[in-house]
Formats: C-alpha cells, sequence, structure tokens
C-alpha cells in the first residue's frame, strides 16, 4: 500500500484510466451536501489568490499565496494497462470525488472556452481526456470509466461540443451547478478575467490536494475500504459483506467479479433492501437484517448484529471452495425472503399464509429455519403435501402461542432446535411433518410450549386478545365458514367491532336483574373484551353502529354487512345479547380455533 498526497493536476495528468467497477453505482453526492462545499472551498483558495494578485499589482499568480485544501482520499488498485497503454486503475473508494472533480472541471472548461480563455481552458481538459478534446472527442479515451448506468449523462457532460442544458439526472445537474457558479464569479469582472482565470484554474488544479492510496495486486481491498469508511456514516455489514464478496471474486482465477455481482449482488441494490426495519437500537437496514438470518441459517446459532460481516467472513472462508454456490443459495434465498415478507394479505396457499400470520404475529426469528426449511424442501423434493402440513404446523404453534399469551423470546431457540432437525435428524424427506410435530410437542416449559385445546379454550374464555391476534382469528374464522363452492375469498375492509359496546348503558344493554349490580358490572366489563364479544364489520358500517343497542345493530348488521360470521350470529342470538351470550359464543369460537389451528397427536389426522 503506497499512499500519495497528490494535486487533481498530479493525478490526472499522466495517461490513465479510472475504472469505477458496476457495483458501485450509486452518485449521491448533491448541492448543499457536497457540491456547493466543494466550489466554496475552490472559490475561497481562488479568491485569496486573486486578491494577493491585485495587491501586488502582478500578472503571475503566487501558489504560495494561500494554503492547499486536502480533499479528501481516494483507494486505487493497479489493473494493468490499456491497449493504448494508459495505466488502468480500479477505484476502490472515492469514485464520487473522483466524478464530482471531473464534473466541475467540465464545467469550468466549457465556462472559461465562452469567456474566450481557451489558453487556460486547454490545460483543464486535458485532465479530463487521454486525447486532445479540442481536435476530436473520443469518450473511450477518458480518465473516468464508469461501469454503471447509474453514470448516464457523463459522457455527454465531459464533451466540449455537445450542448448540455438539457442533460438530465445528476451528471446534468452537478455540470450545470458548477457552470453557474463559474459564471457568477466572473460577473463584472471583464477588466480582470485574465488573473481570475488563472486563480481559478490554479485553485482546482494546483491547491487541490488528495491522499491517493494504491494497493498492490494482492492487497485486500474491502478491508481498506471499510477502514476508510468508518471515519463517515457507518458502513452496514451488508456494505462489508458485499465488498468482502466481490474481493472474494476478483481474487478467484474462475470468477468474473463483474459476473459475480451481476447475477448474486445487483438484486440487492433495490431501495427496499436499504429501507430500515426494527424499533430503536435494533433499527437496521433490511438488507442486515437478511443477512443476519441467513448467517444464523447456515451456523444454527445466533449471531450478534455487530459482528454478522465478521461471522459472514469467516464463513466464507472456511467454505469458499466453490463461491458461485454460496452466491446462488444467498440469491436464491434473498429472492424467497424478498417474496415472502412482502406478503400483505391472506391467500389459498398454505405456505403463504403460514408467512401471512407470521408478519401479522411480528416473528422474524424463525427467518433462519424458514431458509434451512425451504432448502431442504427443493433440495429433497419434499412431496408438496408434507411442505403444507410442516407450514400449517408451525401456523398453529404460532398462532395458539398468541392466543394463550406465551412470551415469543424462545422462539431463535425453538428455529435453531428446528434447524437441527432438518439438517441432521430427518433422514426420510417424507417424515419432515412428523418429525416437526414430534419436536413441537415434545416442549413441556411455558416457554415453548405448545398450547393444547384446554388452553385454547381457557384463553378465549377470559383473556383480553391484542388487537391484532383478534383480528388474525377473527379473519381466519370468517374463512372457515366462507363454503366451499363459494372458492376462496380475501377478507378486506373490515374492522374489530364490539358487539356489546365498550361504552354500555343500562337504558339500551340492561344487566341480569338477578345479580349484585358490582358483581355484575365487573363481569361484564371483563366479558366485552373477550372474543365472544367481537366480529368482523365492514369498516362503513361500523361507525354507523356506535354504542347502539342490540335490536337496532341487528337491523343494520342484517341489512348491510354480508359476512358469513355475521349470518351466523344473527342466526344463533336472541334477542337479547349478553354475557351469556358471549360466553357460549366464545366457546362456539374456542372449538372453530381449534380446528382451524389443530394441534394434532397424529399427523394423518391433520
Amino acid at each position: 500500500m503506497e499512499p500519495r498526497n497528490q494535486t487533481v493536476n498530479e493525478l490526472f495528468s499522466s495517461s490513465t484510466v479510472y475504472e469505477v467497477p458496476r457495483y458501485q453505482r450509486l452518485y449521491v453526492w448533491n448541492k448543499e451536501d457536497q457540491w456547493a462545499p466543494l466550489w466554496e472551498d475552490v472559490i475561497g483558495i481562488a479568491n485569496d489568490l486573486f486578491n494577493h494578485t491585485l495587491t501586488l499589482g502582478s500578472t503571475e499568480i503566487n501558489e504560495d499565496a494561500t494554503e492547499s485544501h486536502f480533499f479528501g482520499t481516494i483507494v486505487l488498485k493497479q489493473r494493468g494497462h490499456t491497449p493504448d497503454m494508459a495505466m488502468r486503475y480500479r477505484v476502490i473508494d472515492g469514485q464520487q470525488r473522483l466524478t464530482t472533480l471531473q464534473l466541475m472541471m467540465s464545467a469550468v472548461a466549457d465556462e472559461l472556452t465562452k469567456l474566450g480563455l481557451t489558453d487556460h481552458a486547454e490545460p483543464v481538459l486535458n485532465l479530463y481526456s487521454n486525447s486532445n478534446q479540442t481536435v476530436k472527442f473520443e469518450p473511450k479515451k477518458l480518465k473516468i470509466v464508469h461501469g454503471s448506468d447509474h453514470y448516464a449523462g457523463f459522457v455527454d457532460t465531459m464533451n466540449p461540443k455537445k450542448e448540455k442544458s438539457e442533460i438530465p439526472g445528476s451528471m446534468g445537474d452537478c455540470y450545470r451547478f458548477y457552470g453557474e457558479s463559474v459564471r457568477n464569479w466572473f460577473k463584472d469582472q471583464s477588466n480582470s478575467l485574465e488573473i481570475r482565470a488563472m486563480a481559478l484554474t490554479t485553485s482546482i488544479l494546483i491547491k487541490l490536494r488528495l491522499v491517493a492510496i494504491y494497493l498492490a495486486p494482492h492487497e485486500e481491498e474491502h478491508k481498506i475500504f471499510e477502514t476508510l469508511n468508518a471515519r463517515g456514516k457507518p458502513l452496514t455489514e451488508w456494505d462489508k459483506i458485499k465488498n468482502f464478496l466481490l474481493y472474494k471474486a476478483d481474487e478467484n482465477a474462475e470468477t468474473d467479479q463483474d459476473d459475480f455481482f451481476d447475477e448474486y449482488i445487483d438484486f440487492f441494490d433495490q431501495e427496499w433492501w436499504r429501507e430500515t426495519v426494527g424499533r430503536g437500537a435494533k433499527n437496521r437496514p433490511r438488507s442486515d437484517v437478511f443477512a443476519d438470518y441467513w448467517l444464523e441459517s447456515k451456523t444454527a446459532s445466533a449471531v450478534g448484529s455487530n459482528r454478522v460481516f465478521r461471522e459472514f467472513q469467516k464463513f466464507v472462508n472456511m467454505n469458499s471452495s466453490d463461491l458461485n454456490e454460496i452466491g446462488q443459495e444467498l440469491i436464491g434465498d434473498a429472492e424467497y425472503f424478498s417474496s415472502k415478507d412482502q406478503i400483505s394479505k391472506l391467500s389459498d396457499s398454505t405456505e403463504n399464509r403460514f408467512h401471512y400470520r407470521r408478519i401479522q404475529i411480528g416473528i422474524g426469528a424463525w427467518w433462519p429455519m424458514v431458509f434451512v426449511l425451504n432448502r431442504f424442501i427443493n433440495s429433497r423434493k419434499v412431496d408438496g403435501c408434507i411442505r403444507d402440513q410442516s407450514y400449517s404446523l408451525l401456523e398453529s404453534y404460532l398462532v395458539r402461542r398468541v392466543v394463550v399469551g406465551y412470551s415469543a423470546r424462545s422462539y431463535d431457540q425453538v428455529g435453531f432446535d428446528l434447524i437441527k432437525l432438518a439438517l441432521e435428524e430427518v433422514k426420510d424427506p417424507n417424515t419432515l411433518a412428523e418429525e416437526i410435530r414430534r419436536r413441537l410437542l415434545g416442549y413441556t416449559q411455558a416457554s415453548n410450549l405448545w398450547p393444547d385445546d384446554a388452553e385454547v379454550h381457557v384463553a378465549v374464555m377470559t383473556r383480553r386478545l391484542p388487537s391484532y391476534v383478534s383480528r388474525i382469528v377473527l379473519e381466519s374464522i370468517e374463512g372457515c365458514l366462507i363454503p366451499r363452492e363459494a372458492g376462496y375469498q380475501a377478507i378486506s375492509n373490515v374492522e374489530v367491532e364490539h358487539i356489546l359496546p365498550q361504552s354500555w348503558a343500562t337504558s339500551s344493554w340492561p344487566l341480569t336483574e338477578d345479580s349484585d349490580e358490582n358483581d355484575a358490572i365487573t363481569y361484564r366489563n371483563t366479558m366485552i373484551h373477550t372474543l365472544g364479544n367481537l366480529t368482523l364489520i365492514n369498516s362503513g358500517l361500523n361507525k354507523r353502529l356506535s354504542n347502539l343497542s342490540w335490536k337496532y345493530k341487528q337491523k343494520l348488521i342484517a341489512k348491510s354487512d354480508n359476512l358469513f360470521m355475521n349470518k351466523h350470529l344473527l342466526e344463533d342470538s336472541p334477542e337479547t345479547w349478553d354475557e351469556c351470550q358471549i360466553e357460549e359464543r366464545g366457546k362456539w369460537m374456542a372449538n372453530v380455533i381449534c380446528g382451524i389451528w389443530p394441534r394434532p397427536t397424529n399427523i394423518q389426522s391433520h
């Protein structure tokens, strides 16, 4: 590794090509945060040089009249020569600096040319091409070559013969910002254009300095990249993983780095992967969360959120005999994760229904186990019925636990148990569901117990379920009531309604006459929030029902609601709706729940 403190002139004056790899695709610099501050630094130096020269009455710029400005660090790795013997370097870090410098230089050269200052424009022109652009513009001779479409428009901004007012995107915006800035600086200075031009070009070419770190071919570029970027906005775990994988691909003689990026890494460049998920200190980019889950699926052990890259690196170094195999598994699981983690409504697919319920319950800890299960099913060509049985068992386990009110803290350990089960104990693929059932039934502690029917009944009759749990259960009961001949129907635009309202009055909802009033009120206020008193109502009807009496609610529901759950409610309900009716409906619901999410003692009965 050789660091060099270089001026812009020194960096670009030799016959050199700086290649920005395709995987370094995002140009994120903007006017407020980078373009304007850089121009302020440049023009501050130029003003000092200009004023010093005028004060002395000189026509020559004294470069030592002001200090240089350090513009940052770039990392380069030699890649041999081009056919015309220009030295090639891959830009490991600093492509945004280099690109912005070139855009600014293009704007400066064009504006100087418009002012008739071609002698001052030509030295700048010569620093962004390896040919004489005033004679012939050759895009392939540019000093910087971008492999990504994200830099579309860059070549056009470098062409001194092209009209640039309509070049779209950030390349055009950056060029136009610097063009306007140059024009403003030259405004009303017609008597000193030559000195002003010399001050500006000296400021950019001589007084702007960068530290260029030149890596030897054997050096691990991803480590340098990680260290340098730790000073600014921290790199995500996925950023470090991506650069490490691309380094390994480049190191592997049988793997082309660009092809590896296109096939396995490019997929992660979508905005969805950069969105943060979680809460508080656990809030992380989705790509980091995925990488964490994926690594846990490979190691069957927990990985700290700040250790994902290190553990990933260790895993790859121990299993890197076939980097493409790792890439294939990574992208396959990522595509599955992306599709299943965005399910937003119920479907008639058993697997998708499991994921929909998992998302509603908020269980991410099972993703490592799901990756392993999915790989097992695909690689062992597990029968579709066995797959459906497996996901149904897992869904039953999750839903029953949230209905009963058990903690989710042990789910990661249950997931690791099932990973080891699939990898080590299931010899016959057709016994997968049976083995999952045995393992889940084998738990005896509340931390990981699979609740039986009796526990479900008690919870339904006595618990105030969280609102999301009530909705899960009610949606499923409605789906269970839809006749088979009607086919699958998605449930939407419904809200959870308390039949006996939370704000009730004895005039509309009288208490039982033969009970103590205080005890009756206490009992009612408990029963109001149990599942037997809840139903789903079309959103438009919900507001109209409000605190109406049962007599009027019955009429409105019969007239305006078409849910099968409410048809059942009206058919079975007497003229009054009270605690006894809530209790009876609760018993019925508990039976339905146990049927929807069975806890089978015999897998064939499921």
